[in-house]
């Protein structure tokens, strides 16, 4: 079950692959929980044990952390936080899991995850090795977030700035009426969510050798590029706005097996953040439309890969005219119904599978892992979405 990563500590991939051999040390292939990623200052066992990255201070007896503000800070590790001191909220560690999962070194189960024969590979060497390269490709382009910003990069002739991408949940503005007066809903990402995805994912694809910074040398040995690039991908700030696109010209030639795109419990963002602004009410309405954003959002990605398993087009017209005749299942607003599914297509892109348009037949460029998108899906859903899929 894939969820939209956006802490920037997940974007060193390096502290991942740390994180990745402390957890191999004591877990093995037993099943670990959330709390377990965290540093345990009472366990035999912490991603210290594991990091290349740590320093030593002329006033400390001990390495630490380079990324804390606080280097004596009781959370020991910017990436996880520890039991002892969370300032995050687990946000931080349950991003970490996010990456890593994404990337199928780890798989979800119950409340917690295993590690998998790929992640076993990926922390088999270290991480300078130049088997690493090879294996991180293979990881990242299993995530469907990070396959749409290589599509979207790809289709640029030039070099790139990093704000011209923009990776999130999309804004329909849709408005609904509560005691006379209209309330907009609360669908798309925030500007400062989209900032931190795409910063992760930029760092993802420099790594990667997708993207070369302006200013920065090229490798002299492509092999280990992931390597070459750690001054900049490990530094504490990550400035450099202008990118070189090294993505292969043949990369989507090929239709792409995604992994693990967004899964239907992952196709809205967490509306706890505007009770903290305090908009409850705008909370409170949203939350009631979500299931609907929701199916539609899945139903779009979910049409996309059914035709695509077949090499088929999805007619995006006549696919609206039938989802419409369900408007407890898809529909906000039927006036407003085929308006907002437009803008709702950028969700595509996000789960990981980008299309090419031609008036209204949309044509998948990847395939995805249908079991993994209809994680968490109503089997009623699924069942009346298919039934729609054979008729267009």
């Amino acid at each position: 079950m894939s969820y939209l990563i956006n802490r920037n500590p997940s974007g060193r991939i390096i502290c991942l692959h740390s994180l990745l051999r402390y957890l191999y040390n004591k877990f093995k292939t037993e099943p670990f929980t959330l709390t377990d990623l965290k540093y345990d200052s009472q366990s035999k066992f912490n991603i210290h044990q594991t990091c290349p990255l740590l320093v030593k201070l002329s006033s400390i007896s001990f390495k630490v952390c380079p990324y804390l503000e606080n280097p004596l800070s009781d959370a020991k590790c910017y990436l996880t936080q520890s039991v002892q001191e969370d300032t995050q909220k687990s946000k931080s560690v349950s991003d970490a899991f996010n990456a890593l999962e994404g990337m199928e070194f780890i798989r979800r189960v119950d409340k917690g995850g295993v590690i998998t024969k790929e992640g076993i590979d990926f922390i088999s060497d270290e991480f300078e090795s130049e088997n690493t390269l090879k294996r991180l490709q293979s990881g990242m382009l299993s995530y469907g977030p990070f396959v749409g910003l290589i599509h979207e990069i790809s289709n640029k002739t030039r070099d790139i700035y990093r704000s011209e991408i923009e990776l999130g949940y999309p804004i329909t503005n849709e408005k609904v009426e509560v005691g006379g007066r209209k309330i907009t809903l609360s669908t798309g990402s925030q500007q400062d969510t989209i900032t931190r995805t795409r910063s992760v994912l930029f760092i993802w694809a420099t790594t990667s050798g997708f993207l070369l910074p302006e200013s920065i040398k090229e490798p002299s040995n492509p092999s280990v590029w992931h390597a070459e690039m750690l001054p900049y991908t490990e530094s504490k700030k990550w400035t450099i706005n202008k990118f070189n696109i090294r993505v292969p010209k043949m990369l989507f030639s090929k239709k792409l097996f995604v992994k693990n795109p967004l899964s239907y419990n992952a196709m809205t963002k967490s509306t706890k953040a505007l009770r903290e602004r305090n908009q409850e009410e705008e909370r409170t309405i949203t939350l009631k439309y979500e299931p609907i954003i929701t199916n539609r959002r899945f139903a779009l990605v979910y049409g996309l890969a059914k035709k695509s398993e077949k090499n088929q087009t999805l007619n995006f017209s006549g696919y609206l005219k039938e989802l419409s005749k369900y408007p407890e299942l898809f529909v906000v607003n039927q006036k407003d119904f085929e308006r907002a599914m437009e803008i709702e297509l950028g969700i595509c892109s996000v789960c990981g599978i980008p299309f090419t348009r031609d008036k209204f037949d949309l044509t998948p460029l990847t395939l995805l892992d249908i079991k993994e998108l209809s994680s968490g899906a109503p089997l009623s859903l699924i069942k009346i979405l298919d039934q729609i899929i054979m008729k267009i």
